[in-house]
């Protein structure tokens, strides 16, 4: 392999790495939405060059993480309530679609492993608002992943990543926990049953409260969103 084709694999594989962190640090809200991405700020920050920095924005524009204004630059992708909503409303038509496809390959195994996360989720509540959200996503997301549909479920991470800070905010900013712990557990014991129609429908019902719950926090908000991504990015 020449130099150069080293070069581009080494490029490569860092834009790889820094996307996977830079998802992380605008999901966590560490890069709020709204937040301005300057591109020598992140190079200094990450210590690379502008070439895979500029492959790792361009993936997460792609992904509706980020959005470009030109003459004034790239930022976190700030949301309006209509577009929450239409997520919300997308999710609905997607996510019960998995249930028959997961519950047709779900091992015992992966059941203890949702019930541990369900556990350390009510555990967390409360007190470790960054564990219990690390461990709601990928709740969610390995449960879809199971169903072996890699279009769909790419669908749905994206939709799940662009609306985890709103999320984050409506679960901690007010709350959640019991609802959110009911809706969990109902879940996993449709997946022990391997009753596909239920957990459908209790996925649809956990559609339907964070949706309802976030409408009324942001209706009563004034002004603790932006309040919160700010201290949650300290």
């Amino acid at each position: 392999m020449s130099r150069e084709d080293r070069g581009r694999r080494g490029d490569a594989q860092g834009a790889d790495a820094l996307t996977d962190e830079l998802r992380r640090l605008i999901v966590e809200g560490v890069y709020p939405p709204g937040h301005r991405l300057v591109q020598d700020e992140l190079a200094d920050r990450f210590g690379v060059s502008r070439i895979p920095l500029r492959e790792a924005m361009r993936t997460l524009a792609s992904e509706g993480l980020l959005r470009s204004t030109p003459g004034r630059g790239t930022f976190v992708t700030a949301l309006d309530l209509e577009e929450i909503d239409e997520i919300y409303n997308l999710r609905r038509l997607i996510e019960p679609s998995f249930a028959e496809h997961v519950t047709e390959r779900v091992s015992r195994r992966d059941i203890s492993r949702f019930e541990e996360m369900a556990a350390a989720m009510e555990r967390a509540a409360g007190s470790g608002a960054d564990i219990w959200s690390r461990t709601n996503l990928a709740f969610h997301l390995d449960m879809y992943r199971l169903s072996r549909l890699p279009m769909r479920y790419e669908i749905i991470s994206q939709m799940y990543h662009r609306l985890e800070p709103y999320s984050r905010f409506y679960v901690h900013g007010t709350s959640a926990y019991g609802r959110v712990h009911h809706e969990h557990a109902a879940m996993v014991q449709a997946l022990a049953d391997g009753d596909a129609e239920e957990l459908a429908r209790q996925i649809t019902a956990h559609i339907d409260g964070g949706q309802e719950g976030l409408h009324r926090a942001w209706e009563n908000s004034s002004g603790a969103l932006q309040a919160y991504w700010a201290e949650s990015a300290r």
